[in-house]
């Protein structure tokens, strides 16, 4: 198992998101959760160790975008870098948690077709 937070900070959107858990730690660090970053492990997937062997072992289960949300509009920029590297590690699966499905469509990439085998997306 793996966490993989691509970005950090969110909008809330509904009254789900009132108790909202992200907004919650980082009050207690005197963060702004609004403001949308590309986090220093953005790029998690695809990082190789001193041997040329990926950091996250094959089979493991990636925990995507659990301090955001994966179709954030203010992440559109990244978005298809993410795809890139999902589709590169089709050995691993992605699991995503979203409030925006409604954005499903317009953020899935063009080879998209039935959906990724590696790739789960709950709403």
């Amino acid at each position: 198992m793996a966490l993989w937070n691509l970005w950090h900070g969110c909008h809330k959107i509904s009254p789900g998101c009132q108790n909202c858990y992200v907004y919650r730690q980082d009050a207690r660090h005197g963060k702004d959760s609004s403001v949308v970053t590309k986090t220093a492990s953005f790029d998690l997937p695809v990082k190789r160790d001193r041997y040329k062997n990926y950091k996250l072992p094959s089979g493991s289960i990636v925990y995507t975008c659990f301090t955001s949300d994966f179709f954030l509009e203010d992440a559109d920029a990244w978005r298809a870098e993410a795809w890139g590297m999902i589709r590169t590690r089709s050995d691993l699966r992605f699991l995503f948690i979203t409030k925006r499905i409604h954005r499903f469509y317009e953020c899935i990439p063009a080879d998209w077709g039935d959906g990724y085998p590696n790739v789960a997306i709950c709403c």
